[in-house]
């Protein structure tokens, strides 16, 4: 046994003079990042507010196709709106007159109209139906009548 002890101790004060000499080798510092450092800042209380989309019905009283603008009258009174893209290009095949629901937001204290949309008689009436200060129709008679 006094032999395996020996070899014992031999190995064991190899591992460790070995993991000693591991330890004391300094490990190369991790190159700087690239990325820039970014400084904590603190958080901004306001966030930017995406405009809300609106809704707004009415007849077309006036229509600038050079100038990109229409004017809606409707219940609320006269508004004018200024046409972005799509709304534009659907404001040039539309007259004076015609009912339409504007789909707008309010930026820089303008109303900028993001789609303009001609209504049908059918929506009209859906429309009206459901505002509280229209009176329902007569109930219609029966255009079956007998007959003696």
């Amino acid at each position: 046994m006094g032999r395996i002890a020996q070899t014992f101790l031999i190995v064991a004060s190899a591992l460790c003079l070995s993991a000693a000499g591991f330890a004391a080798e300094k490990t190369p510092a991790k190159a700087p990042s690239t990325a820039p450092i970014e400084k904590s800042q603190p958080k901004k209380t306001k966030t930017a507010k995406t405009p809300k989309a609106l809704k707004y019905r009415g007849d077309i009283s006036a229509i600038d196709v050079a100038s990109g603008t229409v004017s809606v009258k409707g219940q609320a009174g006269e508004k004018q709106f200024v046409t972005q893209d799509a709304a534009k290009d659907a404001v040039e095949r539309m007259s004076v007159g015609d009912n339409v629901r504007v789909i707008y937001s309010e930026k820089d204290k303008k109303l900028v109209a993001t789609s303009v949309r001609r209504l049908t008689a059918k929506q009209v009436k859906a429309a009206a139906a459901k505002t509280p200060d229209s009176k329902s129709p007569a109930p219609q008679k029966d255009s079956k009548a007998k007959v003696k």
